[in-house]
């Protein structure tokens, strides 16, 4: 019996999982109270009975404040619609539309300065456009950075809405086009109203846009960092603003009734009506901070009536610290291990299963951290070897080729004026001769392009039409050298290898989805469909040792091309190959877009 008490005692000494059954099953006992439920409830109960007053009110005093703000509005829309000099200046232009375009332009600068103090006093109005009867913004358009110039689509969309209007500000939320927003879209307030001559004749459309800010610098001061939620709607019950990041007013059912308050989804929400505009404002707090000060009063009664297991509890927090220190240990080494910091080390607390697992750990990042310095700095050799083996193939073979069929096209004409021939030969032997690592841009890779093109057309195609087609936002762009030369190169050594006559080839480059697309297309003998998937599969398992076929076919530059893509980009960069037997072949290379040059 004592031999089994010892080993039991001994076994429990060395199982993390008995120590934290031992110490759980103690805290569950001295923890278990029902003291403090029924203080709780009636204490909520009170509690929002009165915040409901209190946020009642509080919200009947913001929508008055809003009221002042939104009567300012239409102060300023007054001040606009209804000056002289303004309306003078508008009927000057409608009757003289047909004039010159100087009187056109100080006809409207006037107007501008005329509404100049608004653009001070009023910072919150983003912009302002004064339309004709025909959508367009024939007198006013000015704007800020926060709104994109808007055209006579906004007119077309207000239009309906304020049909019924005899010259009220309406009040509406539209998402307008805007370029310094991610989206390329600004939720923003517009309030707009039919523009009337001293005779009551419509002749155009005020159209403001204000920012959120000047609703949601009221709007949260009611609710303050409470988490609470506000719903500001305009008389026809559209929504104006809300702090909802859901967007949604799924919440206020309120807005259909006539109930001043009611609780849901654990917010106390509450209404009010503006009797002079008729907008009407739901804003609702949580509840969950008078629950959580509930919480605390009960913590405190349990508290009070635990006075004298409160030296007990100190106890169970200390051996509890203790006890965890070891696996909290192992929750830092292996959060450093996430991030790639493989020489943690874990010191060995105990001897139990947490100490097993420390040693283990140790033992584990040394050894992982050996291995990943082995297989990077093997990886980057076979990399830096290999990058090189190619450019070292590349950069000769083609000025081999063009110097040796110039030699022979001037020793049979007796020609020596080759001016510009040996300029683009040189231009492109000095290319060729850049640092490896050094990158370039479309641009330049497009005049080298054209450098060989020139010579090949000059010497041997007569029949070449040659179309080149880059977009300006990527010429720029860089890439890597010598990427285009080689896979047009192989067209003229294999796609015109058998056409004679109207040979035509296409280059072009531009920007799809945040890549850079480049497409070299000509209308040569094609590639059989079961050619091209052998060289496509070839492409798909490039290594760095050739096959016979890739000899043939790619003449190293479209492997080379190919391959360097995988080194340097990886996916999802690619080369692509589409191909119909005897119309044509287009290659299309799949870069990253990247406007800062590398090794310079």
């Amino acid at each position: 019996m004592g031999i089994w008490q010892g080993r039991a005692t001994f076994h429990l000494k060395k199982s993390f999982k008995g120590k934290l059954i031992l110490i759980m099953s103690g805290i569950i006992l001295l923890s278990f109270t029902a003291a403090g439920y029924f203080i709780y409830t009636s204490n909520l109960k009170l509690f929002e009975e009165e915040i409901s007053k209190q946020f009642s009110k509080a919200n009947e005093q913001t929508i008055t404040k809003l009221e002042l703000k939104m009567e300012e509005v239409h102060r300023i829309s007054q001040s606009v619609v209804f000056n002289p000099q303004i309306e003078r200046m508008i009927q000057h232009i409608d009757s003289n539309k047909n004039s010159d375009l100087y009187s056109l332009y100080f006809d409207k600068k006037s107007i501008e300065e005329q509404v100049f103090q608004v653009k001070i006093d009023a910072p919150y109005i983003t912009s302002m456009y004064m339309y004709d009867m025909l959508g367009n913004p024939a007198y006013l358009s000015y704007t800020t950075q926060a709104i994109n110039v808007l055209g006579p689509e906004i007119f077309h969309l207000i239009e309906p809405k304020i049909s019924d209007s005899y010259g009220d500000s309406i009040w509406m939320r539209v998402s307008l086009p805007s370029s310094i927003e991610p989206t390329g879209s600004r939720e923003t307030i517009v309030v707009a109203r039919w523009m009337k001559n001293t005779f009551l004749q419509t002749y155009g459309m005020l159209v403001m846009t204000v920012d959120m800010s000047f609703f949601s610098n009221t709007l949260l001061e009611l609710v303050g960092s409470n988490q609470g939620l506000v719903y500001l709607y305009n008389p026809t019950q559209d929504l104006l603003y809300t702090n909802d990041k859901a967007g949604s007013d799924s919440h206020t059912n309120l807005i259909h009734t006539d109930e001043p308050s009611r609780i849901e989804d654990n917010y106390l929400f509450v209404r009010n009506d503006s009797r002079v505009s008729e907008f009407l404002l739901i804003s609702g707090i949580s509840l969950e901070e008078i629950k959580k000060k509930n919480r605390d009063i009960f913590r405190i009664v349990v508290l009070a009536g635990l006075v004298t297991l409160c030296f007990t509890s100190l106890l169970i927090i200390i051996v509890s610290t203790q006890l965890l220190r070891p696996l909290k240990d192992i929750l830092q080494g292996i959060r450093k291990v996430r991030v790639g910091d493989f020489e943690t080390r874990i010191k060995v607390r105990t001897q139990d299963e947490l100490g097993f697992i420390a040693e283990s750990f140790n033992s584990m990042t040394e050894q992982v951290g050996q291995l990943i310095k082995e297989v990077y700095l093997t990886k980057l050799s076979e990399r830096d070897a290999e990058l090189k083996a190619i450019q070292a193939l590349l950069n000769p073979h083609f000025l081999y080729n063009i110097f040796n069929e110039l030699y022979w096209k001037l020793y049979m004409q007796n020609v020596k004026d080759s001016a510009q021939i040996i300029a683009a030969v040189s231009d492109m032997f000095k290319y060729s001769l850049m640092a490896s690592t050094r990158k370039t841009t479309v641009r330049k890779e497009i005049q080298q392009l054209r450098n060989y093109l020139r010579i090949q057309t000059e010497l041997f195609e007569a029949d070449l039409e040659i179309i080149i087609q880059a977009a300006d936002e990527v010429m720029d762009a860089c890439i890597e050298r010598t990427l285009l030369q080689p896979l047009v190169e192989n067209v003229f050594i294999h796609a015109f290898r058998d056409k004679i006559n109207h040979q035509v080839l296409i280059v072009r480059a531009y920007q799809q989805n945040e890549q850079l697309f480049i497409e070299i297309t000509d209308n040569g003998s094609g590639i059989e469909a079961h050619t091209l998937k052998l060289l496509m599969e070839s492409h798909n398992n490039a290594s760095s040792t050739e096959t016979a076929y890739d000899r043939e076919r790619q003449s190293m530059g479209v492997h080379s091309v190919n391959r360097r893509i995988a080194l340097l980009y990886g996916e999802p960069y690619r080369m692509e190959i589409d191909s119909v037997l005897n119309s044509g072949t287009t290659i299309r290379l799949v870069l990253p877009l990247q406007h800062e040059l590398g090794d310079e």
